[in-house]
């Protein structure tokens, strides 16, 4: 029961029902955490493939960093290894001690915010049809990884089979899942578009959550809460970053055409290599600065001059609100992002000094 594909889901190697499984798994949560889980995310021989990740470099990117101190960081330059040279780190380092620590120290508590809607179509096309349990499988079980009583996970969703719902709820709010109505949304908004929405009204009925993270439910996994990291820096705001930067950039060039007008204006106007692009998938902070940056990437989303908008066509511009809502809102030096927040967006690295594995 402490590898993987034991937790509760239909592996031969379970046999024991979710009702009973969870409980158990739930009180020896200290345990698997601070001595099982990097065994559990490294994976004996043959494992790896269940998550998916190879050791790499990650970026150091925080508080004003640019994008050559974020080449740096990583250490492209003149490196010469491929990601098949890559291997799994032979043990913990210091940063990593210190993380498990920081979570141990005191009750410092973190809600994470998810979703997953089906009754619109899926951009990317990563769902088929309704998902089962393996849909957010992984995701689940980093939740339940994280220390008992300082972390909750809600999932949004606007309509799941009830018996999913039902069997994987903890029944202790660690993990909950919640329905909320989208038919009430702009029909031509995208699911990556409206979630921000969804998130906001969600945040705004519960004042007591004071640590907040917004994250994907299928590239995010959460190794270590954040709580600590975050009180340390209450006023910053905390997100995902790509390898690339923001411009230039083929893929950030089409989508900020998309938006348009004054959105399109300051993109160009950017100059080349000057900052990461952030991502949407990973956004948290302490509760004022979340409802923030949410106000800031909707004002954008919402904005009747934006191409989408005026040509009344579907466009998603998540990517865009987000990276303009956020840049000329805080400004780099009050931004966090990069080791130890995350991983190497996109490099599948195999790494517990990180707060977030994120792809």
């Amino acid at each position: 029961w402490l590898k993987p594909a034991a937790l509760c889901h239909s592996s031969s190697e379970s046999q024991l029902p979710c009702p009973v499984l969870i409980p158990m798994v739930r009180g020896l949560a200290p345990f698997v955490h601070a001595f099982a889980w990097p065994l559990l995310i490294a994976g004996a021989p043959g494992r790896n493939e269940d998550i998916g990740i190879a050791c790499g470099r990650a970026p150091h990117v925080a508080d004003g960093s640019s994008m050559l101190q974020l080449q740096r960081a990583r250490g492209e330059a003149g490196s010469g290894e491929s990601r098949d040279d890559r291997r799994p780190p032979s043990g913990g380092s210091d940063l990593d001690l210190s993380i498990l620590l920081d979570e141990h120290s005191e009750a410092c508590h973190t809600v994470y915010l998810t979703n997953v809607f089906t009754t619109r179509p899926d951009p990317q096309g990563k769902r088929k049809g309704v998902p089962d349990f393996t849909y957010f499988e992984r995701y689940y079980r980093s939740i339940l990884s994280l220390p008992t009583g300082r972390a909750s996970a809600v999932i949004l969703y606007d309509s799941l089979p009830e018996d999913l719902v039902r069997n994987y709820s903890t029944g202790d709010d660690v993990l909950s899942f919640r329905k909320v109505d989208i038919s009430k949304l702009d029909p031509l908004m995208g699911l990556n578009d409206l979630r921000f929405l969804v998130f906001e009204e969600e945040v705004k009925k519960h004042p007591e959550w004071s640590t907040i993270f917004m994250t994907d439910i299928r590239d995010v996994l959460a190794i270590h809460n954040p709580c600590m990291f975050v009180k340390r820096h209450p006023e910053k705001i905390f997100v995902g970053s790509q390898p690339n930067s923001l411009k230039p950039y083929w893929v950030a060039a089409k989508q900020f055409g998309r938006a348009g007008g004054k959105y399109l204006a300051w993109y160009t106007a950017q100059p080349d290599d000057a900052v990461p692009e952030l991502n949407a998938g990973l956004i948290g902070g302490r509760r004022p600065v979340v409802l923030k940056v949410l106000s800031k990437i909707i004002e954008v989303l919402l904005d009747p001059e934006t191409t989408g908008r005026k040509e009344r066509t579907n466009v998603t511009i998540n990517m865009p609100a987000v990276n303009y809502g956020i840049y000329t809102n805080f400004g780099m030096k009050m931004i966090v992002t990069g080791r130890p927040l995350h991983s190497e967006f996109r490099g599948y690295e195999n790494r517990t000094d990180v707060y977030f594995w994120h792809k």
